[in-house]
């Protein structure tokens, strides 16, 4: 989900390599960082990965909670970091925030000095890149036999409510697409309604700081609200999504959303799915 962020280095992984390769990741994770050895272990794949034979990268996720429950200095410490060093880092990044919560701007100064410690102990890292629910790595791919191939993989951090990551990140594997082509259809449907779509926060609405959907429940329920009634099993693909919105939306809203995503996609460098193409008679 963040990109070919590694593109000089990183390659894909076939299915099989996948699960030992996020085992040698976590077991690395556990040796950085002893005192959180155990919270670490509930990393899991969402996205695509092991739905298609290979995956252009690895999408983790973990419950905030198993991160930091608060930020305390006996928390923060368990990550073999200094409070000071912390506080300092949040309150610079509170400083230059505009929109993000405050909770936020911790979890991103905390996850700002765990990058910096996983690049110390020789694991590539964007740190830069960080947010207040990602981290990009890069890490050795792994066989079935537990022995290094000689190529490398993006690993991506998603840290949030692990329900909401489960369905946000969610991906069919839908011949022909991506995951992106399903997410950005719902993050459409939110944007139509003048709200915002985060893939690790929930939906806002647009200008607002207080994420008040954080739940897939509530965001299905607000989606079969304005459009028309949609099922949780409905969202999970894009062709059932498209199907959704055809048959309930009015012909008005379903343009405005088609158009939206058709730009979102076309930034995304991905290709239009046919059915979108017919409608905008691409």
């Amino acid at each position: 989900m963040g990109g070919n962020i590694f593109k000089d280095k990183a390659t894909s992984i076939s299915i099989e390599n996948i699960q030992p390769t996020i085992d040698a990741y976590k077991q690395k994770l556990g040796e950085i960082f002893p005192m959180k050895s155990h919270s670490l272990t509930f990393f899991e794949p969402v996205g695509s990965a092991g739905k298609k034979t290979t995956s252009g990268d690895l999408d983790l996720a973990i419950d905030a909670t198993h991160i930091v429950r608060h930020f305390t200095e006996a928390e923060i410490q368990k990550w073999g970091l200094n409070y000071e060093d912390w506080e300092r880092t949040y309150l610079k990044i509170k400083k230059r925030a505009r929109t993000a919560t405050d909770h936020m701007c911790k979890m991103r100064g905390l996850l700002t000095l765990i990058s910096e410690k996983l690049s110390e102990n020789n694991i590539d890292v964007e740190i830069k890149k960080t947010t207040a629910g990602n981290i990009f790595t890069c890490f050795p791919q792994y066989d079935i036999d537990g022995q290094l191939t000689g190529d490398y993989i993006q690993i991506d951090w998603m840290v949030g409510n692990i329900d909401w990551l489960r369905w946000s990140y969610y991906s069919h594997g839908e011949e022909g697409l991506k995951g992106l082509h399903r997410t950005q259809f719902i993050v459409s449907c939110f944007l139509n309604m003048n709200m915002t779509f985060s893939h690790f926060s929930g939906v806002k609405t647009k200008n607002e700081t207080e994420w008040t959907i954080t739940d897939p429940k509530t965001a299905i329920e607000t989606l079969s609200g304005h459009y028309g009634p949609i099922t949780l099993e409905q969202t999970k693909t894009f062709k059932n999504l498209h199907s959704w919105l055809l048959e309930n939306a009015s012909r008005e809203d379903y343009l405005k959303v088609i158009t939206r995503y058709a730009g979102i996609v076309k930034m995304a460098k991905a290709e239009l799915p046919q059915e979108i193409k017919e409608a905008l008679c691409y």
